[in-house]
């Protein structure tokens, strides 16, 4: 069974997808790009489990790799989650190199 989670991210995820493919591409001319055939591209945009690099090809094609974590951190909020785009940090690591 799937969280929750992972159904709402799923399906953000392909209803992102299709509004910005619908603006450039039909489903087969975006299915051909991407090395799919167009029922995946419906799946896809259905929320529907695809393969994790199907998903990555579609994103970076439409060029919303960004739109992943903002969504991430978007359900996160949601369910009292962390800011993914918070766990870097600019800590300045001091090395005892004193023998």
């Amino acid at each position: 069974m799937k969280s929750e989670q992972a159904l709402k991210l799923a399906q953000r995820l392909g209803d992102l997808i299709r509004q910005h493919r619908t603006l450039h591409y039909t489903q087969s001319t975006f299915a051909k790009m991407i090395g799919v055939s167009r029922s995946t591209v419906q799946k896809l945009e259905q929320g529907e489990v695809v393969k994790s690099d199907v998903l990555f090809e579609a994103l970076v094609v439409l060029q919303l790799q960004g739109s992943l974590l903002d969504e991430i951190n978007e359900l996160a909020a949601d369910v009292g989650g962390y800011n993914a785009r918070q766990r870097k940090t600019n800590k300045t690591q001091v090395i005892n190199d004193d023998f």
